[in-house]
């Protein structure tokens, strides 16, 4: 995914000062890539480079005079993995203005200050070369509207508890726990722990008597969603007097003279098993499927969304999750529930679609989808689009299967919006230059994962362990786009 970060400057650059301007840029070491092409034109054209500036200067001003047409549209300043950009526009009453900005990927270092960096070398050129009577404007932030149903979503939470659970989002221990939890088995495994250690039934909790044949005990273990603690039954009944932490705290208690309080005998006498108990963690991300919302949360920040763009909704007791993400001024709800698609949850999925007016729409459910919760989904569908509005919704089973329909859809809206910015620089150079952009990321990350994949052919071979979840070949069975 791309982003594109913008600044406006409200002052006008006409005519013969844009070249000038970029003239002034290139001798600062930023080649601007349409002038540059161009110029390499005129001089192929004129079979020598010594009238190039006659006929560039020649051909503004047929532009301007008899087409009514800038010649100079904006310029391009293209670098490793990211581009700046220059725009010449006018606003609504026809007044000039600039709009810089840069298209960077999520691992581009320090993007804002290039950005900075850009616009200042601007407009320390632009202010040398004008007559300013008062102080030279400053450059305006030019930042995405945040969508009016993002900010009543982010305004109706109470901020402790946002606060709480992005911070929970951020521990680490808390995303390698909930990356376990995408395992189905795991999932059930836990629940009948969890209960077992409740009801006080050892039989269930033994190490020797679970049934975690396919269950990854020491993987749960190591990410601290189980603990291994010594039980004490009594040996007649059977029943669970205590558990203590470890073997050693078991010292303490044989040495006294503490008795069963079933039979009487001394608990140095009774049964000494291991277990397998949930941790408060497990409890915690198993509590109305909580650790659903923590993987779509982790997914969104892998994918380079600020943290300041995601909006996450405290439970409501219900087992739905909720939460909100404003990607380049278009909103994304995503709920979440770890069971079936119900009618109930996909009308409280509509209602708050509703509620918040949102673009585009997620549903990850992990068990199956009811076919009157399916129609309700589709009905909505289609008088949303049916009404005029471009609206997507994504239906998916599963957090992996939610990461790659997420990702495919933020690609499209950055590529969307990126279009839309640059698109007036196009006849400038003759093709799509918002494609040339795109195919010029795509070619860059294309490079890396072949390097990365010659450097790790050259290095020993570790097996890989289990992926924390984003990328899988995704089957019909995975995943539904209702559209």
């Amino acid at each position: 995914m791309l982003f594109l970060e913008t600044k406006t400057l409200n002052h006008p650059v006409d005519g013969d000062a844009r070249a000038r301007l970029l003239q002034q840029l290139q001798e600062q070491g930023l080649a601007p890539l349409i002038r540059t092409t161009r110029l390499r034109f005129f001089e192929d054209a004129l079979l020598g480079a010594e009238r190039v500036s006659e006929l560039e200067t020649a051909l503004a001003s047929y532009n301007e005079s008899t087409i009514d047409e800038p010649f100079v549209r904006g310029e391009l300043f293209c670098f490793h993995d990211y581009v700046l950009f220059l725009l010449f526009e006018n606003d609504d009453t026809n007044r000039a203005f600039l709009r810089a900005g840069i298209v960077y990927e999520p691992r581009t270092p320090e993007p804002f200050r290039k950005l900075d960096s850009f616009c200042q070398d601007l407009r320390t050129l632009l202010a040398t070369g004008a007559e300013q009577n008062g102080e030279f404007p400053p450059w305006q932030s030019g930042k995405s509207p945040m969508p009016q149903g993002f900010r009543t979503f982010v305004e109706k939470q109470d901020a402790d508890t946002l606060y709480t659970s992005l911070r929970k989002e951020s521990m680490t221990k808390r995303i390698l726990a909930a990356s376990k939890l995408e395992d189905e088995r795991a999932r059930i495994f836990l629940r009948t722990a969890r209960n077992a250690h409740e009801e006080g039934y050892a039989a269930k909790l033994l190490t020797g008597n679970t049934d975690s044949a396919h269950v990854p005990i020491q993987r749960l273990e190591d990410v601290g969603l189980v603990e291994r603690e010594v039980q004490i039954s009594c040996r007649k009944t059977g029943h669970a007097l205590f558990r203590l932490p470890n073997p050693h705290a078991l010292a303490v208690v044989t040495v006294s003279d503490a008795t069963c309080s079933e039979c009487g005998a001394p608990v140095a006498d009774e049964n000494v098993e291991e277990v397998i108990a949930p941790t408060q963690l497990a409890s915690s991300l198993l509590e109305d499927g909580s650790w659903l919302v923590s993987r779509i949360h982790f997914v969104l920040r892998e994918l380079g969304v600020p943290e300041r763009e995601i909006a996450v909704g405290p439970s409501e007791g219900t087992g739905y999750g909720q939460m909100m993400a404003n990607i380049c001024g278009e909103s994304f709800l995503i709920v979440t529930r770890d069971g079936d698609l119900t009618p109930a949850f996909a009308r409280w999925a509509i209602d708050l679609e509703i509620e918040t007016e949102a673009a585009h729409l997620v549903i990850v459910a992990t068990g199956r989808i009811h076919r009157e919760a399916g129609v309700l989904l589709q009905n909505h569908l289609r008088r949303r689009v049916s009404g005029g509005q471009d609206f997507e919704m994504i239906v998916a089973d599963d957090a992996a299967t939610a990461g790659r329909e997420l990702e495919s859809a933020l690609e499209r809206v950055s590529q969307r919006v990126i279009a839309e910015q640059l698109c007036v620089l196009d006849n400038s150079i003759g093709l799509s230059v918002s494609r040339l952009v795109l195919k010029k990321f795509q070619f860059l990350r294309t490079t890396d994962e072949t390097d990365n994949f010659v450097h790790a052919d050259e290095s020993v071979f570790v097996e890989p362990s289990a992926p924390l979840t984003l990328v899988a070949g995704a089957g019909a069975s995975e995943a539904i786009n209702i559209e």
